[in-house]
């Protein structure tokens, strides 16, 4: 009796073992799911961030590194590998644990499966590498303007733009007094500059509004004048706007679609664990009877024993498969907030962004009407000088794919990053006499600020 007494406790023991691995899987299953959320809401800020950063349309697929650009490497799940780079002189990055890599004249898909490449040799298993540009390499504006020099390349800048940066155009020759000219388009440079964000915030309005909204597609607002620049806007921000749909439209997918698997594996262990039950439960009725053989002496206690772990055994096996099935709901369970929680990431996204953009449309409110004051003001003093045929040569020095090329150009001509920009200017004798005003190059000052006033409107 005293023995039978002993099993039974040993019994209960492994019983209250068993409890308690029980529970314990249940916590590390409820925390697994909440790093697995932490690592979705963290993938969603990436990719929400990479498609902020990006360049226009075409150009993230089309630009190639080199050296003097900022690249940004994320390596998902590993932040002592993820971080900004340089490109340096030899047209390499150094990435931690896996050295320098070679990425002069690569695209930004490129350089990622580069990284990610070098890192699965031997480093990481299956590594996910994401790389966008943090910020091109400069223009370098030479020649006759104020203030030669490096300056920073922003998408849509023309070769105006870069020579009011450096201060608008110098002169050549101290008997020239063109320091008004120079203050009119640089002050002509900022209008347009003002009158393009305020575009570019008003149609990326209209596109965040309507993410908000849960709406498949977007309405731009009219403008007066539909040039291509603005053509270039619209479409940019459509393509934001497809691609963050249905980034969001892909994670709930993948979520929804796991819920019938889940269902299934619940539903294939609930039944493994009935029949557990019933086989437990014969088990215990064979043990019942053979206690009662063993009271008449015809049993054998070894044989008593055998039969305690098999129960035991049984228990284990029931008692597992109902950690599974519990797990397999928390899971089930866990999906719809998994679910919410995207979608409330995506809105919390656009509701920043929005009202980020409406305070910058606040201070255009102010910032643009000074502008277009100021470059009037500058227009009044610029048109005596204005009158004079003064002409710039433009050339523009490109290195593209190894190659350096030197092109002609004008203000109008888009620039690229890493560009060299000289500026000559060209005196007629005309220049430097007295000469009185003739009216013909003020009359296209006036008609460029015109045209500017228009956009800002």
């Amino acid at each position: 009796m005293a023995e039978r007494a002993g099993a039974a406790g040993g019994g209960n023991g492994h019983c209250c073992f068993l409890r308690g691995t029980l529970i314990r899987t249940l916590i590390v299953a409820f925390f697994a799911q909440v790093r697995s959320l932490a690592v979705l809401a963290a993938l969603w800020l990436l990719c929400v961030s990479a498609a902020s950063a990006a360049p226009p349309a075409g150009d993230g697929d089309a630009y190639r590194l080199a050296p003097g650009d900022r690249i940004t490497v994320t390596v998902i799940g590993q932040p002592d590998l993820s971080g900004d780079a340089t490109i340096d002189g030899s047209g390499a990055i150094a990435v931690p644990l896996a050295g320098t890599i070679t990425v002069r004249d690569l695209t930004v898909a490129e350089c990622q499966r580069t990284v990610a490449q070098r890192l699965a040799d031997g480093i990481l298993v299956n590594p996910t590498v994401i790389v966008r540009i943090a910020e091109l390499r400069p223009l370098y504006v030479m020649g006759d303007v104020r203030l030669p020099g490096a300056y920073p390349f922003r998408y849509g800048n023309t070769v105006r733009a870069a020579v009011a940066l450096a201060g608008g155009f110098g002169s050549v020759d101290p008997r020239l007094p063109n320091g008004g000219v120079a203050d009119f388009l640089a002050a002509e440079e900022r209008v347009r500059q003002l009158a393009l964000q305020r575009r570019i915030l008003l149609v990326r309005q209209a596109r965040v509004e309507a993410q908000i909204r849960g709406q498949t597609t977007f309405t731009p607002p009219s403008f007066a004048d539909d040039d291509e620049e603005t053509q270039a806007i619209v479409a940019h921000e459509r393509q934001t706007f497809a691609a963050e749909n249905a980034a969001l439209r892909e994670q709930i997918d993948t979520l929804k679609g796991q819920k019938p698997h889940l269902d299934e594996q619940i539903s294939a262990n609930s039944e493994e664990g009935t029949a557990g039950k019933k086989q437990l439960e014969m088990i215990r009725q064979q043990i019942k009877r053979y206690a009662d053989i063993y009271k008449q002496g015809l049993g054998t206690q070894n044989n008593d024993f055998q039969y305690r772990i098999l129960e035991a055994n049984q228990e284990a096996t029931v008692y597992r498969i109902e950690s599974e099935v519990a797990r397999l709901r928390i899971e089930a369970g866990d999906l719809g907030f998994k679910i919410q929680q995207v979608q409330s990431t995506f809105d919390r996204q656009a509701a920043t962004q929005l009202q980020e953009i409406q305070d910058r449309l606040e201070d255009l409110k102010v910032t643009l009407p000074a502008a277009i004051r100021m470059r009037d003001a500058k227009l009044r003093y610029a048109g005596d000088i204005a009158s004079r045929d003064v002409k710039h040569s433009i050339t523009i020095t490109r290195t593209r794919n190894g190659k350096t090329d030197v092109l002609d150009a004008d203000e109008t001509t888009p620039v690229q990053p890493g560009d060299v920009i000289d500026i000559q200017t060209t005196l007629p004798g005309s220049l430097v006499s007295n000469s009185a005003p003739q009216g013909g190059a003020y009359a296209n000052l006036s008609a460029s600020r015109s045209d500017a006033t228009e956009q800002a409107h």
